[in-house]
């Protein structure tokens, strides 16, 4: 591997952005029967704001970069465009899995959207943003480019970005869940390495999110006893 010479900043960085989500991930949430509860998801969306907020400040004081140099750059008309191009495909990625991880006798996605009809709309939009801003900038925007500079070869950054994303789902999704989404994660791992604009994942990933827990939610409460 050829590159740029690795600074003890960016490891540091790069152990923050993929290695502390997995070590409170496992002690704080883990898999359980109740995918969402009240305690629980307010406890893992504050973790996410606070490792999120250390990485930029590692990016900003101790690496002395931008926040260009993560992807958040300015957008175009086009980079909006192919955001909402992404939310289409990824949406259509869940329909087309779902018959499949079914198959396979494992539990889709539908199991904890069903349970977070039963959560507070205000819990789920702050899901909602939460997961779609820090989830890009700690599992896309940071390593894809951090391992493309160590390796001079994106597609190195972003494979070893998609592989950590789609592992840190697993405890808390299950397989089934988590092969859902490893489809999903190549559709907006795919737009960065295209677009290297980490706004268009964010706008991907907060109208995905919106769609999964708003208003999906909404329509399994319908059928909820009261």
């Amino acid at each position: 591997m050829s590159g740029k010479q690795r600074s003890p900043a960016t490891l540091i960085g790069l152990c923050v952005a993929l290695g502390l989500p997995f070590i409170l991930t496992l002690v704080s949430s883990g898999r359980s029967e109740v995918l969402w509860d009240t305690p629980r998801t307010v406890l893992i969306i504050a973790q996410e704001w606070v490792v999120t907020i250390i990485l930029i400040g590692i990016v900003i004081f101790w690496e002395r970069r931008t926040l260009a140099s993560i992807g958040i750059v300015r957008t175009t008309w086009r980079d909006v465009l192919w955001g909402l191009v992404g939310f289409v495909l990824g949406a259509l990625s869940f329909v087309v899995t779902m018959p499949l991880v079914t198959a396979l006798g494992l539990e889709t996605t539908t199991t904890g959207i069903s349970q977070l009809a039963q959560t507070p709309l205000g819990l789920r939009i702050a899901i909602v943003i939460t997961a779609g801003i820090t989830e890009e900038i700690l599992f896309r925007g940071y390593p894809i480019e951090r391992f493309t500079e160590m390796t001079g070869k994106i597609h190195w950054g972003a494979g070893i970005a998609y592989l950590a994303f789609v592992l840190l789902h697993i405890p808390f999704w299950g397989l089934g869940g988590t092969i859902q989404i490893g489809v999903w994660s190549l559709i907006v791992t795919s737009l960065y390495v295209w677009r290297r604009n980490l706004l268009t994942c964010i706008m991907m990933h907060v109208l995905n999110d919106g769609y999964a827990f708003i208003l999906l939610p909404e329509l399994f409460a319908q059928y909820l006893p009261q």
